[in-house]
């Protein structure tokens, strides 16, 4: 079988590889992703603040009306005319106006705990408009310098590609076809020389027959990386 055509398409394909790489462990590239998910992260829980807000400042609203309704019960109970009670209406007018002030008491503790927690979320609310505006400037400024290098790359990747894709007409189909299925960063090369009596892309050792069916057929799929396996004459 000759694999001439498919090693020099491999080999092609590994400066491709390569060049891809290289745009994917950009710094620039993994802070403008970085930058991306902080902003969305930001957004969202502004979002949620936005939610917790409109929740605090309704329970502020329905406890100062409490409160306002408590006060006012209480300034008339303060109105009574405590001559025209007996003893017994003066107790309840007491032990009445006790549990008005208690309620105050109770709802003044409640809108002063509200009251802060509106502060703390419009503090957090601050803080997450500032970290938004931060990573979006960073978002900008990070990408449009991967945006240059990526200008830098992309001309000699689509050069690479365009020959790759003018070599594939004179490779066998077959072999293309196992090519292509295997090709992915972590997998490569694909098509490895028998080093030894070793496979070598693992340098496992193959058995015999395992050699005696490579000479055979050309080529043999590794039992332990998945490579395919070629005579290097």
């Amino acid at each position: 079988m000759d694999i001439k055509k498919i090693l020099e398409y491999q080999e092609k394909d590994r400066k491709v590889i390569n060049l891809e790489r290289e745009l994917d462990s950009s710094e620039d590239k993994k802070i403008y992703q970085s930058m991306q998910n902080v902003a969305k992260d930001a957004q969202a829980r502004s979002a949620s603040l936005d939610k917790t807000a409109e929740d605090v400042v309704r329970d502020y609203n329905n406890l100062k009306k409490a409160f306002e309704d408590n006060q006012k019960l209480l300034d008339n109970l303060e109105k009574k005319d405590l001559d025209s009670l007996d003893e017994k209406g003066i107790q309840d007018l007491k032990e009445l106006t006790n549990k008005i002030v208690s309620n105050l008491n109770y709802l003044e503790k409640k809108i002063m705990a509200q009251a802060d927690s509106v502060k703390k979320i419009l503090d957090e609310f601050d803080n997450t408009k500032k970290r938004y505006g931060v990573a979006k400037a960073k978002h900008s400024e990070h990408k449009q310098k991967f945006e240059v290098e990526k200008q830098k790359l992309e001309p000699e990747i689509q050069k690479l590609q365009a020959e790759l894709a003018s070599l594939e007409k004179g490779i066998d189909k077959e072999l293309l076809s196992r090519y292509k299925a295997k090709r992915t960063d972590k997998f490569f090369p694909i098509f490895v020389p028998l080093r030894g009596s070793s496979c070598g892309g693992c340098m496992m050792e193959l058995s015999v027959a395992q050699i005696e069916k490579l000479k055979k057929n050309g080529i043999l799929e590794c039992e332990n990386c998945r490579r395919y396996i070629y005579l290097d004459n």
